[in-house]
């Protein structure tokens, strides 16, 4: 029976490792790899607690509102009784003299249960209050987790597809720069070139193989850094969906002409929720003023016994029980809870100057992003134009040098020129991605964003 348990066991394991491993292998979108980051990113993780504990501080403040009842016991063995002195004359002895008594019993047990319920107590509601602000700042840092987490996907996505794209191009360069090496080494042996040209054809094939060597291991690099930000074991294998950036009619779409909306920006609003958490704070340190009001219950029963029977069911317990008000007012406490109230005050007036300094930053930001943005848009085209006319004159150049009437200086040089192009056209197209990115990360509005790319 145990080795058939066993057994389906391992069976159980060995399909939930095929199925890690299947999606380990499928190559991922952006969505999917931020789709991904939401449940194994550590950072998110944690913002996600934090909102269940401040949810669980809500109900402490609650649950300190309502009735608490505790029960208590306990048990005495008085080793020596306490002794009294009692006039002599009260057991006919000699006026003015004394005689020692030992009072009370060897053994004393009690046991009882009270409840005691607020009824007016200001700071207590105003703490539950405290909670609940809290809670909605743990939500907007959870917001905010997300939103930073799927920028940094986002970003290194992008970064490692352009490292991949590179890659691409340097692999046909060097093919192409292969079969020019192989043709003039064959033209050398038969006397048709110079050594010098070969030497020229072969050092521009060393630079494309090193150049592609560092670019592969760019990749490794930049896609293990993409695990980690989505949460992945680095030593999985993964594989990026996405093989070429491509400029979607979405990406040149500029809404920023429209009215910006503070309360779209995370930041803003975690600052101006603070704001509302110091005032409430204030108004908790002005109800110390007030009196509290709670009522109380108990139930107690007591024994008295010279030997230890106390579960002797003939033996009487004395029970007592009672019920009460208790108030308090606070008068006088060396003015520290008026200096405490000035300095709620004070810091509230810092709070929202911060606040106008924020919003001030946030325009700033927004206004240089959009130039970032739209100088991204007008580089693009212009660059677009120059990569294609430099493949043009590649492959012109390699066809003239294949006919025999071009020279290896014109292939090794428009080679170059049209890599550099290649280099330049893609890191402008990720500088446009990027100024995207950033520019709604500055407007509160990239998730939207993300989810609307294709």
């Amino acid at each position: 029976m145990k080795s058939k348990k066993k057994l389906m066991g391992m069976l159980i394991l060995s399909f939930l490792l095929a199925d890690v491993s299947s999606f380990a292998q499928k190559p991922l979108t952006l969505k999917e790899c931020i789709k991904y980051s939401l449940s194994n990113n550590s950072n998110i993780k944690i913002a996600d607690y934090n909102v269940i504990v401040s949810q669980k501080q809500i109900d402490e403040q609650i649950g300190s509102y309502l009735p608490q009842i505790n029960a208590s016991g306990s048990l005495d063995d008085n080793l020596k009784l306490s002794t009294q002195l009692l006039p002599a004359e009260m057991m006919g002895g000699t006026p003015g003299t004394f005689v020692p008594i030992k009072f009370g019993n060897k053994y004393s047990m009690s046991g009882g249960v009270q409840l005691t319920q607020k009824l007016y107590d200001p700071a207590s509601l105003l703490m539950i209050k405290t909670a609940k602000i809290n809670k909605d700042i743990s939500v907007l840092s959870q917001q905010q987790t997300n939103e930073l987490t799927a920028y940094n996907i986002s970003l290194i996505y992008y970064q490692t597809l352009v490292i991949q794209m590179q890659a691409n191009v340097l692999k046909s360069t060097l093919t192409a720069s292969e079969q020019s090496l192989k043709s003039i080494e064959l033209k050398y042996k038969n006397g048709m070139a110079k050594k010098i040209d070969v030497d020229k054809i072969r050092v521009s094939y060393n630079n494309t193989k090193s150049q592609l060597e560092q670019s592969e291991l760019s990749y490794s690099q930049s896609l293990n850094t993409l695990k980690y930000n989505m949460g992945m074991p680095v030593d999985s294998s993964m594989a990026l969906a996405d093989t070429t950036i491509i400029i979607s009619k979405y990406l040149l779409e500029n809404d920023t002409v429209q009215k910006l909306q503070m309360e779209n920006i995370i930041d803003y609003q975690l600052k101006k929720t603070n704001i509302s958490l110091m005032q409430i704070d204030k108004k908790t340190k002005i109800a110390t003023f007030l009196p509290a009001l709670s009522f109380y219950g108990n139930y107690n029963y007591n024994a008295m016994r010279q030997e230890f029977n106390f579960f002797d069911a003939n033996k009487d317990w004395y029970p007592s029980s009672g019920i009460g008000l208790k108030l308090t007012i606070p008068i006088f406490d060396g003015l520290q809870r008026n200096s405490k109230v000035a300095q709620s005050e004070l810091n509230i007036k810092i709070a929202k100057e911060n606040l106008l300094l924020s919003e001030q930053s946030i325009k700033v930001d927004i206004s240089n992003y959009e130039i970032q943005y739209k100088n991204a848009l007008d580089n693009i085209n212009s660059e677009k134009e120059n990569l294609d006319l430099a493949e043009s004159v590649y492959k012109n150049t390699q066809l003239e040098y294949q006919q025999g009437v071009g020279s290896t200086l014109d292939l090794i040089q428009s080679e170059s020129s049209y890599m550099v192009a290649q280099n330049t056209y893609f890191n402008k197209l990720l500088n446009l991605y990027i100024a995207r990115l950033e520019l709604e990360k500055a407007k509160g509005s990239l998730m939207n964003f993300i989810n609307n790319l294709k």
